[in-house]
């Protein structure tokens, strides 16, 4: 063992050149020889050796930023009738309503969740598969029948394919269980597609929502024309369309809500729909249900008036009216 100031000078001009510590704290660092090489350095290179950059396994994955704009595939039809879409060239997965199976659109990115987001369809740029015309008018707008323009046998595929998802995922059953012992039986199709509600509840507004393409319909005095009686936009509960007739329902529903629409609005009769901001209004729920006598086989129809306040002197007009059918049973 030796100390540094006493063995700088036996060392060879390439280690020399390293700057050690000063004598006067030499006692303090020792070290064997037999850590110091002595040996001629190799010559250095003049040639950079390129380091590629391995990629970062942690790196986040994709996920869309909210009021981005991107193209989408519709892949299948989630719960209540949402399109299960993927991004492409990323798979991450985007819940967009009015999105149907084989559909490539445009979609504005609308709500983040945790491993998913929400999107509005801006523009198609591929139709979907299976579709047809949509025999209800309120379609585009209205919240009860989202999958209208789905082709019926499309729209059976489709739940079946829910309710299979539903029993592997939830139930935890394989797929080879529900094939081997008959766990999931063949969904059975029904022989009507529409009149077949027995209930259906519209409610009163003091104001029609029109789409932007009708806003030049809309009456701004503010009189009765401008009252609406229907169904509420899908995720707003002070929105409601104007429904004349509603496919869901039986025809001699529709024909009792025809007559409704026909008087109610009549200034003289000094009705007023129930405002749900400011809780005015008499008018508030007008519910049909519909059933068939036991004896005869005869549709019947029982018509409910939810209102504000009890005044039944006030509802006689629209009780007679009503109760000229002969279908309507109870009021």
């Amino acid at each position: 063992m030796g100390t540094i100031s006493n063995l700088t000078n036996t060392f060879p001009l390439h280690i020399r050149k390293f700057k050690f510590p000063s004598s006067s704290s030499s006692s303090s660092y020792r070290f064997p020889l037999s850590t110091l090489s002595c040996s001629t350095p190799e010559p250095e290179s003049n040639t950079t050796t390129s380091i590629s950059q391995t990629p970062n396994s942690n790196a986040t994955s994709y996920f869309p930023k909210r009021g981005q704009t991107l193209e989408l595939l519709c892949e299948s039809l989630a719960f209540k009738g949402k399109g299960l879409c993927k991004v492409t060239d990323t798979g991450f997965v985007v819940m967009c309503d009015r999105a149907l199976p084989g559909e490539r659109f445009i979609g504005r990115i609308t709500r983040k969740k945790g491993n998913y987001a929400e999107a509005a369809k801006l523009q198609t740029l591929t139709p979907p598969f299976d579709t047809v015309d949509a025999p209800c008018v309120y379609v585009p707008h209205c919240g009860g029948c989202k999958t209208q323009n789905l082709a019926y046998h499309a729209q059976v595929k489709a739940k079946e394919e829910q309710v299979r998802e539903l029993i592997i995922h939830v139930g935890r059953f394989s797929q080879k269980e529900l094939e081997l012992h008959g766990i999931m039986k063949p969904i059975v199709p029904c022989d009507i597609q529409f009149n077949y509600r027995n209930k259906m509840e519209f409610s009163f507004g003091p104001y029609k929502w029109l789409p932007k393409e009708s806003m030049h319909e809309r009456n701004d005095d503010g009189g009765s024309e401008n009252y609406a009686l229907g169904l509420h936009v899908p995720g707003y509960f002070d929105k409601i369309i104007n429904v004349d007739k509603c496919l869901l329902q039986t025809d001699p529903a529709n024909k009792v809500l025809a007559a409704i629409q026909e008087c109610w609005r009549d200034p003289q009769l000094g009705f007023s729909p129930y405002n749900v901001h400011s809780h005015v209004g008499f008018l508030k729920h007008l519910m049909l249900r519909s059933g068939r006598d036991v004896m005869t086989g005869l549709p019947e129809i029982m018509v409910n008036f939810v209102t504000s306040s009890y005044k039944p002197e006030l509802l006689k007009v629209l009780v007679d009216k009503v109760s000229a059918f002969p279908e309507v049973v109870g009021t």
